[in-house]
């Protein structure tokens, strides 16, 4: 039937904004969608861009700290056509315990009509995918040059009566030399099962095993980040096999299979973000995606496409964050972030108290 099939475009796309072509190998790729405005600009980038992010916290537990105390954050993004993503989370600081934070993620791909097999409408239905998380982070024994963390996330998602879940846990750990603004960390993301799964098949989670690092330039507002994502599988290309750009050998006529390069294959585990920090109060960020641009941008012209940029500003005690990741060459997806520290509604208390 119909639905059947929009069933199948649904999950094709969820795969595709997890992480292009590679996130076909498994289900629920949506729970890596960039939370914020700030990861989104860094081009997926922050898993080592420690501070007051709580998106970072949501990405890499490892970064949940101090600074986030009684903080809270709104984010949301428009994706393509009628698809809309959103993000929630607190984050709270337990003396001699650490860091706690939880968080909802969802993305709402809106209503769609159902029919029988003759094409006669019979009615509608809607799709989404939520992300329920909570996470948890400490300094190493009282050393605050290390640092670890741990996430617990229910994955939940309904596509008309097709319903399935999951329970992923993050763990990560973090160096940080703050006297040469120097951070390093790395984080298994997605470590978890298909509870019940969308058919009989149960499907593997997105795994991802990165390794990240982090400069900030002395006297200098240039702070700059690398990240080297799903490290557990060596080869992540993808070749299209219905490029219109093919190699035909004259002798038998066939198509001869495209090569990526060897320099092309690690480039794709690779992120790079950087950020110019004038203050805690206004930062311009930017970011590149290899593999995004490789896999989602045309053959000819790729443009911007993998290319990102953004800015955070504070206005009030609220920190507002913009950002715009280019997939395709005139296809932007733009984040709107809010976040606020709740402990400035506080009054002041009278001198005598």
């Amino acid at each position: 039937m119909i639905r059947r099939s929009l069933f199948s475009i649904l999950i094709s796309l969820t795969w595709f904004y997890g992480h292009a072509q590679l996130g076909g190998s498994s289900s629920f790729a949506f729970v890596n969608i960039d939370p914020t405005g700030k990861t989104a600009a860094l081009g997926s980038s922050t898993m080592a861009h420690f501070g007051r992010d709580l998106g970072v916290g949501y990405l890499n537990p490892a970064g949940l700290n101090e600074k986030m105390h009684n903080s809270a954050t709104l984010s949301y993004n428009n994706y393509f056509v009628d698809i809309n993503s959103g993000f929630a989370a607190y984050a709270h600081h337990f003396k001699n315990f650490g860091t706690m934070m939880g968080s909802i993620a969802f993305t709402d791909y809106g209503y769609f009509i159902e029919t029988d097999v003759t094409g006669q409408v019979i009615g509608e239905f809607w799709a989404q995918d939520y992300v329920f998380q909570v996470g948890y982070g400490n300094v190493w024994k009282k050393d605050d040059r290390f640092t670890y963390g741990s996430n617990l996330k229910f994955l939940y998602s309904v596509y008309e009566k097709y319903v399935a879940t999951a329970f992923a846990l993050d763990f990560g750990g973090a160096y940080h030399d703050t006297a040469n603004l120097f951070h390093a960390s790395a984080l298994a993301r997605n470590l978890g099962y298909n509870t019940i799964p969308y058919t009989d098949v149960v499907e593997d989670l997105p795994l991802d095993i990165q390794l990240g690092f982090s400069k900030k330039l002395k006297h200098n507002p240039l702070k700059m980040t690398v990240v080297g994502h799903n490290l557990q599988q060596p080869d992540i290309s993808y070749v299209n096999v219905n490029s219109r750009n093919k190699n035909i050998d004259l002798e038998t006529g066939e198509v001869i299979s495209a090569q990526v390069s060897t320099g092309d294959k690690i480039m794709r585990h690779v992120n790079f973000g950087a950020e110019l920090v004038f203050s805690e109060n206004f930062q311009i960020r930017g970011g590149y995606n290899h593999m995004r641009r490789r896999e989602l941008g045309p053959e000819v012209t790729k443009g911007a496409a993998g290319f990102s940029w953004g800015v955070g500003i504070a206005i009030k005690k609220f920190m507002l964050d913009y950002a715009m990741v280019t997939y395709f060459p005139g296809v932007n997806v733009s984040y709107f972030t809010i976040s606020k520290n709740l402990s400035d509604f506080r009054r002041a208390k009278p001198e005598n108290y």
